[in-house]
């Protein structure tokens, strides 16, 4: 699962007023028939977080692999992959 704070762009030490803030922003700006996938993304991520009994929970027990899609957000937006070298693409043939 991704990172719900991520999702709903709050800090790990957000209250949780800022919390239902930022969840009735996020489904403004996706309702349900616009984007279903980031409507439930952004679901999923509050009903994770929606309170402090369930933020330790989550922090306790969440022990989920990060997805591809994790990685990707963590590096950044701006990431782009770079082609291999030649030199690169040599030591790993075993070229020398």
């Amino acid at each position: 699962m991704i990172d719900p704070y991520r999702i709903l762009g709050v800090d790990l030490t957000a209250a949780d007023e800022t919390i239902r803030a930022a969840y009735l922003a996020a489904i403004r700006e996706s309702p349900p028939e616009r984007d279903r996938e980031r409507f439930e993304s952004v679901r999923t991520a509050y009903e994770a977080i929606c309170n402090h009994r369930r933020r330790l929970a989550h922090a306790l027990f969440d022990c989920s692999l990060p997805t591809i899609d994790d990685l990707l957000s963590a590096v950044s937006s701006d990431f782009v992959p770079q082609p291999p070298t030649e030199r690169r693409l040599l030591r790993l043939l075993g070229a020398k």
